[in-house]
């Protein structure tokens, strides 16, 4: 049995399910997810269930295993993360049961069943109207869209400290890039603050801001059917970007993605994707 604990925002329960799913099918098994974590959050909240997943839930330990883990007596069964971003081959070894605790922010977990990943990230239900006028539009034009990522990346100081959030500049040589490479290109700018972009990104040319989508599922959906992605140092526009099926798509992603000193080694992107 796998067993994943599910933390964070939709964009890290993404890779936790996608690991998970991953290894049982590797070692032929089961997998379940722990959404433990989200009872007592006011932050955060469970979205997996918006997708067309397998979806087993249960706890993976008790009230005992809990206080025995923090007491430092961790049961072979748990595997906790070595290395934030660093793909450990060692977590597809394992016996009888294991309980995955980590990010898992690294493709290669997951890459030779993106097939069956794609599926299961299928919404169950369709995007809103507001957002279908959006996609219309987005599968007309040559379109990049262009997320800008702020929320508690600016808010919370832990957040900031660790991820910092991608400057200006980034953005305009991103956008360079693709101005120089295609022409009659449209950007379609996501953001958790749509106020500040249209505040700061009036010196783009061609843009659209998608300011009214009723749901991070709605987000996703479009920027995934863009032709192209400039994504910001999240986990939410990596799987905007990864889950973009065009043939001949480009992502533009940022050469730093952390911050945290010992985490500035560290980048979630893509090999073959683009880094500013």
């Amino acid at each position: 049995m796998v067993i994943t604990k599910i933390s964070g925002g939709l964009g890290n329960q993404m890779f936790q399910y996608a690991i998970a799913k991953s290894i049982a099918i590797k070692n032929n098994d089961k997998f379940s997810l722990d959404v433990s974590f989200y009872p007592k959050q006011t932050l955060r909240k469970y979205e997996l269930n918006l997708f067309n997943i397998e979806e087993d839930l249960q706890n993976a330990e008790n009230i005992f295993d809990k206080i025995k883990r923090k007491l430092g007596f961790i049961s072979k069964e748990y595997f906790i993360e070595k290395e934030i971003a660093v793909f450990d081959k060692e977590v597809f070894d394992y016996k009888d049961k294991i309980i995955l605790d980590g990010y898992w922010q690294n493709e290669k977990y997951f890459k030779d069943i993106k097939d069956e990943i794609v599926k299961d990230f299928i919404p169950k239900n369709s995007i809103s109207d507001e957002a279908k006028e959006y996609l219309r539009l987005i599968k007309s034009l040559m379109s990049v869209s262009l997320h800008i990522r702020r929320g508690d990346y600016v808010q919370d100081n832990t957040t900031n400290i660790n991820h910092g959030i991608c400057g200006i500049e980034y953005y305009k040589e991103a956008i360079k890039y693709f101005e120089n490479k295609y022409t009659n290109i449209t950007f379609f700018i996501f953001s958790d603050d749509i106020a500040w972009c249209k505040e700061n990104f009036e010196f783009i040319d061609n843009k659209v801001f998608v300011d009214n989508t009723k749901s991070a599922i709605d987000d996703l959906e479009l920027m995934k059917n863009c032709k192209y992605n400039i994504i910001a140092n999240s986990t939410f526009s990596w799987w905007g970007a990864w889950l973009n099926d065009n043939k001949n798509k480009v992502v533009v992603s940022p050469k730093q993605w952390f911050t945290k000193k010992e985490w500035q080694d560290k980048n979630i992107a893509c090999d073959d994707w683009i880094k500013i």
